[in-house]
């Protein structure tokens, strides 16, 4: 009996979590009328990302919205080599502006800097480059209180015991870095928590389910895994079903998708950090239509997120976060 309340006050406590507070909060009213038909284009970080596609969606709704013409373009792969071809193309076609959600921090900063000689403004989507003089403005989560968040739930999860790890695309995710950092710090607070690591999947599905089902015959007494993106998550909970741990790994995950949050009804998936990605896409056409009409913006914005769980996840309040694949 005192196994099933504790089990119950924590996945009581674990759906009232609050979400985590913004640095700043983002202007509510929209921007106004346009006084020519703009073109702002968003680069996305891959194309098919449930998050980067939400992006687009509320980019296209504000677009609609202003009277500007909008449209969203990205790579098929997560990498700056794909992704840099795609910025040359919409260069060359000369946009008043660009949304870019940067694949690398640092290798394609020289091409953002032509593109601003050439008089197209450029704001980031999800995380800066590492000059920030390019960009006007960045709208993002604070990812680094996300991880903070998501390292305070596994905590809790596994009882404050346990060896856990976490997985991210690669070292030079400048934002699954900020989240790492943020999980690292928060752990590192509890001395029954061993961490054994950061391991890579190269954002894909499949190595991330075998780097858990690898990660579990090393250690069969893995507690908890900090998956710091959606595909992560995916290959994490699919890992977990290979090595029939359901439950007794838990899966703190960071973004959704529709396989994400099937994993949370079913509860593989026992915390996950969402994103307003739609929202963010909203104030990146209405903050670049002001600055294309000359006015100030608020150089870095930052967007709310939520914590769904098996409890929580198809209540009101968290389904207007979750990712979407199409915008209908």
């Amino acid at each position: 009996m005192k196994r099933l309340a504790a089990a119950t006050a924590l996945a009581l406590s674990l759906a009232a979590l609050p979400s985590a507070a913004p640095a700043q909060t983002a202007p509510a009213q929209p921007a106004p009328e346009p006084a020519k038909p703009y073109k702002i284009t968003y680069i996305q970080g891959v194309t098919g990302n449930p998050f980067y596609m939400s992006v687009s969606c509320g980019g296209a709704e504000a677009a609609k919205r202003l009277g500007v013409t909008f449209e969203a373009q990205g790579p098929q792969q997560y990498t700056p080599a794909l992704q840099m071809r795609v910025l040359n193309a919409v260069i060359a076609a000369q946009p008043d502006g660009i949304l870019f959600t940067a694949d690398d921090p640092v290798a394609l900063t020289a091409t953002l800097i032509e593109a601003k000689e050439r008089g197209i403004k450029i704001m980031s989507i999800d995380g800066d480059v590492k000059d920030l003089s390019v960009a006007l403005a960045n709208i993002q989560s604070d990812n680094f209180q996300g991880g903070a968040q998501a390292g305070r739930i596994l905590v809790e999860l596994v009882g404050g015991k346990g060896k856990v790890m976490a997985l991210m695309n690669s070292p030079a995710a400048n934002v699954a870095q900020q989240r790492l950092f943020g999980f690292q710090e928060e752990i590192a607070k509890h001395p029954g928590i061993t961490f054994l690591g950061v391991q890579y999947s190269n954002n894909q599905t499949a190595k991330a389910a075998s780097i858990i089902t690898s990660t579990v015959a090393a250690h069969p007494d893995l507690a908890g895994v900090f998956t710091i993106t959606t595909n992560n998550t995916e290959g994490a909970a699919t890992g977990v079903r290979e090595a029939q741990r359901e439950g007794k790994i838990k899966i703190v995950g960071f973004d959704t998708s529709d396989p994400i949050v099937e994993a949370i009804r079913k509860g593989i998936v026992s915390a996950d950090i969402v994103q307003y990605p739609y929202r963010v896409g909203q104030l990146g056409v209405e903050m670049m239509v002001d600055a294309l009409q000359g006015k100030p913006v608020q150089r870095q914005v930052n967007t709310p997120f939520v914590v769904a769980t098996p409890q929580n996840i198809d209540t009101p309040e968290v389904q207007k976060y979750i990712y979407r694949t199409n915008c209908q």
